[in-house]
């Protein structure tokens, strides 16, 4: 048994007479486009349908795939304009073979096939490297705001989610509930239409109540330390205990030589005679001031240890949460004032082909680095691309001893003052630079330094550039998951016309 798909050839099978591929020249973007998809491993997304013939035709995975990225390198994200496109864009209609594919079709393939969509970026990255496209000697890293599918006015703070929205919609919820099941009311003429307005107005609070939920839950996510930050705090904590638990056997053995001191004084003085030793004797153990004290210490220690393991989240009053997209964040905007956003971080290297494309869930870009330049090595292991980046390359806001620390074995330059300073300073920055930062001022003093960080601007703001001018810088989707996938989407195109551009200029050559 085969796959039960839609016939959507090119050669006009599904149509006699009409052989589509004479329709457009062969270097048109469509013909690229299908070339490409053709290369692709697409078991990924074949892994969803059915192998044994049954159920109703579906249209092939590769056909909306390449209807897709079609749309979206012509600068078309909507699902309604790809629609739309298919009736009066030829390259649509070769594509689809002439058929005509809705926009629910379209969403539920994108939404269907997230997982997919994002092992894309590293299969095109792969043909890139293929290509010769892909050049490790400088890899640039950079961050921008992108507008989510949320206004500003959507974000309440954790009182008005937990008071104002929670509580009184729950309240409100158990009112209505009762409305529609008192039999005072059975025998009621009006009581179909009230009925019918209560079970609206329960479906819009109900979804309200469970929005507000999950705005409420992401500030406490939110308020959680890292991973790292935990680490830290645990290892101090330990430390603590450990001393403490020091301190107290320390003042414990001393009691308990007192009190042998005192015993073994004791039995001497009965076998000479007298009837008890001289002086006073020592308290007990479990009495003596300073054990107590130490123990009441290394119970607190414990006690911040096992909150240290633990953390309790706590939002502060200034957090906010939005009710559309709980993931998405109010940040600053590029050209002033605020945006609700979500942070998109890329590395480039020469031309700017990215080498990967992330979301960071924090409006500062100190952070980021670390995730970002392991992300890049995994992308490029998994394309296979062997060789090391000979200069990692990142702006101010990457600055930090912890980012130094955790990266201290790759060649990074990382700038610690404004672009135009660091690249054309003749001396060290002056005596105030952090300790931690001494070593990463001094390299970046050097003249090889200055040269290779003079490349970042070039690697890294053009692609950025690319990417706004061909999306704009809204996203269309809510939801963590959803926007990485249409960030990865929006790579592969970008890598993706880095591809066709080389590709014709080999062909013209």
């Amino acid at each position: 048994m085969a796959y039960n798909f839609i016939s959507c050839s090119p050669d006009g099978s599904s149509l006699p007479r009409h052989d589509l591929r004479g329709w457009l020249p062969p270097q048109h973007l469509c013909w690229q486009v299908l070339k490409v998809v053709g290369e692709l491993d697409l078991s990924e997304f074949l892994r969803g349908y059915r192998a044994d013939g049954q159920g109703a035709a579906a249209y092939p995975p590769q056909v909306l795939l390449s209807l897709v990225l079609y749309c979206y390198c012509k600068g078309v994200p909507s699902s309604r304009r790809i629609e739309a496109a298919c009736l009066d864009d030829v390259g649509c209609r070769i594509i689809t073979g002439n058929q005509h594919i809705d926009h629910a079709t379209v969403a539920r393939f994108l939404r269907r096939h997230r997982e997919g969509l994002k092992t894309l970026f590293v299969q095109v990255l792969a043909l890139c490297a293929q290509r010769g496209l892909v050049d490790l000697s400088a890899v640039a890293v950079d961050g921008s705001p992108m507008q989510a599918a949320a206004a500003c006015s959507t974000n309440r703070s954790l009182h008005a989610l937990e008071k104002t929205m929670i509580a009184d919609g729950e309240a409100e919820i158990d009112q209505l509930t009762g409305d529609i099941d008192d039999p005072a009311a059975a025998e009621d003429s009006t009581r179909h239409t009230a009925t019918g307005s209560c079970l609206r107005r329960l479906s819009r609070l109900g979804d309200r109540v469970t929005r507000a939920r999950v705005a409420r839950d992401k500030l406490h996510e939110r308020a959680l330390p890292s991973a790292g930050e935990i680490r830290i705090k645990v290892e101090a904590a330990e430390r603590m205990v450990a001393r403490a638990a020091q301190r107290l056997a320390k003042v414990t053995a001393a009691q308990q030589q007192r009190l042998a001191d005192y015993a073994r004084r004791t039995l001497q003085d009965q076998a000479a005679g007298r009837r008890r030793a001289n002086g006073r004797p020592p308290v007990a153990i479990e009495a003596k001031t300073k054990v107590v004290r130490q123990q009441a210490r290394l119970a607190r220690a414990q006690a911040a240890l096992h909150r240290a393991r633990y953390p309790r989240p706590i939002p502060s009053a200034a957090a906010r949460a939005s009710l559309t997209d709980p993931a998405s964040r109010l940040m600053l905007g590029k050209h002033g004032g605020y945006v609700q956003g979500y942070n998109v971080q890329i590395a480039c290297s020469r031309n700017q082909v990215l080498l990967a494309i992330e979301l960071h869930d924090n409006p500062s870009d100190t952070t980021a680095l670390v995730p970002v330049i392991r992300r890049v090595q995994h992308n490029c292991a998994t394309a296979g691309l062997t060789s090391d980046v000979a200069g990692w390359l990142a702006g101010s806001g990457y600055a930090s001893t912890a980012n130094f620390t955790a990266l201290a074995d790759l060649p990074l330059l990382v700038s610690l003052a404004k672009e135009y300073d660091q690249t054309r300073a003749t001396r060290l920055p002056s005596h105030d630079v952090p300790a931690g930062h001494r070593d990463m001022a001094a390299r970046l003093a050097s003249t090889e330094g200055k040269q290779l960080y003079a490349r970042r601007g070039a690697l890294v703001e053009p692609g950025f550039a690319q990417l706004f001018q061909r999306f704009g810088r809204r996203l269309h989707h809510c939801g963590t998951s959803d926007v990485d996938a249409e960030i990865k989407l929006l790579g592969v195109v970008h890598n993706l016309n880095k591809i066709f551009r080389h590709d014709a200029r080999r062909k013209t050559a």
